[in-house]
Parts: structure tokens; sequence; C-alpha cells
């Protein structure tokens, strides 16, 4: 006999399929014709884009260049050049269904490089890099609620959680034209740019997300090819969106991821301008979800009064959001130079590092790495090039102890200064923006389904009868009931008892 339930739907999102695919860069790199000869090698590295993105059916497919740029120093002018090229990768994979509302996030790390000059024109490239594709889609989890029949003593535990409305990814992409000023002299050559996405503003709609936010964009470039002038702009593009999401509503909570795909700064000359204007390209993708707060019961142990019972049990994860997190970061590290003496800082910027989350003692912290790269020029006049890694501990403010944490957070460096403190010490102060989300995990063994054997029947005498029970301090009344096959509410009522847990040793009368 298989005994009727009555179950809930809950919707959360489950990741349904994880790849960590590594791609190699083995490439024979030669300098463009128009491009002065090396004289010294000061960076050199790898950055992976996402061209694209997407699932087809039951098929992921994904299109990607890697950059493999290079910031020397030439050998004519001694001044700073850069020269880049792109090779081209794809991934693509099978997941076991079609996915309905799937979406893919990616993170990206480069796991080495080497590059080695075969003559001042010529590079031999080897590196390699790591892409982590997740595709996550919203999953229907049943939970059993309640057993229908007077027999089956349940018990049943309260959770609340976030009730997944919607789940959605838009790309877009962000064109702007940058102005020089009149504070800052032409671009004729960029050494290199950065860009970060900043989320502003973040409002739900019915069915639709209103999505503000800012790109902060940095370039460094050469002035005047002839003397080899560095200069540094910034600039602050806004741009929105409209992000459809269905089932979300004015009153959800909402969590937004947004990656930045791919970016360049080309220049790009026009009519009735002598110098060629430097145009931003970006591509973009936000990830939304809409959660609803809700409250479930979970039956975590049966037992009958009348037969030898068989309860199936699942594991059920339910996720709880308990916090946005939008805080800024103040890291400031000193960074020695042993072998030179500085007498000049052309620039400095921050390469975004791994971060985690962690929880002791009821306070929520982040423990992270960044990069901190320095181009100089020294006593001797040479430019030089250094890099560090910085570790930083930050405390997250107004998080809630949780039982199991689980979060996705995202760092992004918003400003780099620096104070020059000796000719062998600089001070770099670096300003984060750390966005995300905080979610407790409840995860308990709960009974999916009772089957019982009408022909086991639990002994019991045909009268009603007390037996006497020494408890001791610590024991469960549910225990204690199930061990006598009887009510739980029966105990309770024939001892006076309110808690589930026995608070001092007493006797218990019974009634079995």
């Amino acid at each position: 006999m298989e005994y009727p339930v009555k179950t809930d739907g809950i919707f959360v999102s489950k990741t349904i399929f994880e790849e960590n695919s590594e791609q190699t860069v083995d490439a024979d790199f030669g300098l463009p014709d128009y491009c002065p000869d090396i004289q010294k090698i000061l960076k050199c590295q790898i950055e992976p884009h996402i061209e694209s993105k997407n699932i087809i059916g039951d098929r992921i497919e994904i299109e990607g260049t890697s950059v493999v740029r290079i910031i020397y120093i030439d050998a004519i002018k001694t001044s700073v050049r850069c020269t880049e090229q792109s090779y081209p990768f794809s991934i693509s994979s099978n997941l076991k269904d079609t996915p309905q509302f799937a979406v893919i996030q990616t993170d990206i790390k480069v796991n080495y490089l080497n590059c080695r000059a075969l003559s001042p024109r010529r590079l031999n490239i080897h590196g390699a890099f790591n892409v982590l594709i997740k595709v996550i889609d919203k999953s229907e989890v049943r939970t059993c609620t309640h057993i229908q029949s007077d027999d089956i003593q349940q018990k049943k535990q309260n959770i609340d959680y976030s009730y997944l409305e919607g789940l959605s990814q838009q790309q877009f992409s962000v064109t702007e034209t940058l102005e020089t000023g009149q504070n800052h002299p032409a671009i004729q050559a960029v050494i290199r740019s950065d860009i970060r996405a900043v989320c502003s503003e973040c409002k739900p709609i019915t069915n639709k997300i209103m999505y503000k936010g800012d790109l902060l964009v940095k370039v460094m470039y050469l002035s005047d090819l002839d003397s080899g002038k560095v200069e540094t702009m910034e600039y602050t593009i806004p741009f929105s969106q409209v992000i459809d999401l269905n089932g979300v509503s004015e009153n959800s909570e909402c969590a937004v991821r947004t990656e930045i795909m791919n970016y360049s700064v080309t220049l790009r000359s026009e009519i009735g301008f002598d110098d060629p204007l430097p145009v931003l390209s970006a591509k973009l993708c936000v990830t939304a979800f809409s959660f609803e707060k809700r409250d479930t019961v979970i039956i975590t142990d049966c037992y009958s009064t009348k037969y030898f019972i068989e309860p199936e049990y699942s594991s059920q994860t339910l996720p709880r959001l308990v916090a946005n997190i939008k805080e800024t970061i103040v890291d400031k590290a000193a960074v020695d130079f042993t072998d030179v003496s500085i007498s000049k800082v052309i620039d400095v910027w921050v390469e975004k590092g791994n971060v985690i989350c962690s929880q002791s003692d009821g306070k929520t912290a982040l423990n992270g790495k960044y990069n901190v790269c320095i181009l100089a020029v020294d006593s001797e006049n040479n430019v030089v090039y250094t890099e560090r890694t910085m570790e930083y501990t930050h405390p997250l403010q107004n998080v809630p102890e949780v039982s199991k944490l689980s979060c996705h957070v995202s760092p992004e460096c918003i400003s780099v200064g620096f104070r020059f403190c000796s000719e062998k010490r600089i001070e770099v102060r670096t300003e984060m923006l750390v966005t995300g989300e905080i979610y407790d995990v409840c995860t308990t063994t709960a009974v999916s389904s009772v089957k019982a054997d009408e022909e086991k029947k639990r002994r019991r005498d045909d009268c009603s009868s007390l037996i006497l029970y020494f408890a001791t301090e610590g024991e469960d009344v549910w225990n204690i009931a199930r061990d006598y096959c009887t009510s739980v509410t029966q105990v309770r009522q024939e001892n006076d008892l309110t808690e589930d847990i026995l608070t001092a040793d007493r006797m218990i009368m019974i009634p079995v």
C-alpha cells in the first residue's frame, strides 16, 4: 500500500552542466610592418574574449578570440609600443536535455604564458587558459508537505526560501566615440585599455528590469609617435538596457550579473578631423534572476502506528537570498623596487584576481587577490615594468549569519591612485566595488514517498495503557514517541509538553 501525499512545487536555479575547457595558444607572432623592432619586452599577456555564447537545442556553442598583446620598448625611439594579434577559439558541448530557460555563465582564467623572442620581429608564443562553463536552468523541485493518513506520524520542518520567478540572459553592444578633451593631446596609438562595468540602478517592473550602469574606461596611449610621449585618459560612459524577465514584478528581489564579453578601443579616421578618433566597442552580457520570498513545509521523518513502513527519502536543497552586496573596498599596498630607482611613474593599473567569500563566528568576509601593474621610468631614463600580487581581507556589512553560505560576488576596480614615497617605493591605493549576492542554502533529507506492508502490523495492546519512561535532558520527544509506536501529540498532551527537546531529566508517561 502506498500512502497518498500532498506535494508543493518549488522553482529554484540549478546548474545542469559544468565543464572546464582548456584552450591553448601556440603562435609564431610576427610584428606588422608598421611596428618598429623590439628592443625589450615589458609585458606579454593573453586576454581571452567571448564573442558569442548560445544554447541551440541541446548544444552549447561558444565562440571567442584570445588576444595576445605585447607591450615593448622599440629599438628606434626606445619608447613604449604595443602590438597585438587575435586567435579564434570555439567550444561545443552537448547537454543531456533541451533546457527551457537556461543561461550560460563563463569565467576565464589564464594558466600560463611563455613568450620567447626569435628575432627583433618574431616571437614564439605558448600559453593556455581555462574557460569554466556553467549552464543554469530553472528547475522544479517537488516536496512532500503532508502524508494523508491518520496512522502516519510526521515530523515537519518549516523552511524559508527564495522562489525563482524568472531567469533571463541578454547580450547587447555599446559603441562610443571617446573625446580627448582640451586638456589632453590627441591619441596617435593605443598602448593598452581596460574597461569595467558598474551597475548604478536595477529597477524591476512587470516582466522587465530597467537596468542602468556605467562603463569605466581607461586608455594609455602615445600622443606623439616621434617623442614616444605616453598619456592616459579615463572615461565614464553611461548605458541603459531593458531586460526581459518573465515573472518579475515590482516587489521581486533581483540579482543581476554583468559580464563584459569583449571590448576594443580602436582609432578611426573621419573627414574633418586631423587626428584619428578613438572608438570604444564593447559587448555586454546581463544575467538576471528574480525571486519571491516564500516558505514551505518539508517532512523529514515519519512512522506509522499501525504498520511497518518503508519511506523513501530524497535530498532537498533550497536557497534563500539573504543579502545583495554593493560595498566599496579601499586597499593600500606598498610596492618596493630593489633593482632600480624610480624617477617617474607613467601609469598604474590593476588586473582582477581571485576572490572567495567565507563566514566565521557569524561574520562574513571577502578574501581576495589582485595584481598591481606599474609602468615607470628609472633614474637612467629607461622604461621599466613590474607587477605585484596583493592580498586583502574585507568584512562585509549587514550580512546575517547563515547555516550554509553560498555566494556570487565580483570585485571591480573603479579607481587606482599612487603616492611617490621614494625612488624605491610607491604606495598604491586601489578602490574596488564589490557586488553580488549572499545565499543561505538549506540542504536536508526529506520524505518523498511512503509504502506500507499491510500484512506486517505493529503489535499494540487493544486497550489503552500508560508506560512510565525516565527521560534525560536533551532527548527528542519525537524519538520517544516513535520508539513506543505512539502519537507525538498524545505524548505532549499527557505530559503538558511544549518543547521538542527536553530541557531537564524527568519522568514521561507514554500512552500506548
